[in-house]
């Protein structure tokens, strides 16, 4: 029997990114479901932002942060945004796109 999401500790950045997707997309604005957003921001491994190699996840997290509610993932307004999760990680995500950039030209002929 699968583990329920809410109950699982550790996850890995393109689990949590899945999950968090099926979260955004319900359509459900309920005390219950911002309450199951929250509780997987607080779960989000964000240190493993930095040593991500793999774009495709790297891109799906900036979109969810982007386009996603500011109830749920997305970034909140103005003048909220400085103590919000969504900054550092939009900030680490950027990085490391960055950096993979730079391997993959450094790595071309």
């Amino acid at each position: 029997m699968p583990m329920q999401p809410w109950r699982r500790l550790e996850w890995t950045l393109p689990d949590w990114i899945e999950h968090a997707w099926k979260l955004e997309r319900t359509l459900r604005c309920s005390r219950q479901h911002y309450g199951a957003c929250n509780r997987h921001v607080l779960r989000f491994p964000g240190q493993l932002v930095a040593v991500e190699l793999d774009k495709a996840v790297l891109l799906s997290l900036r979109q969810l942060i982007l386009d996603g509610h500011p109830n749920r993932f997305g970034r909140p307004g103005r003048g909220f945004r400085a103590e919000d999760w969504t900054t550092r990680a939009l900030m680490d995500v950027h990085n490391q796109l960055a950096r993979l950039d730079r391997i993959e030209r450094r790595n071309t002929p």
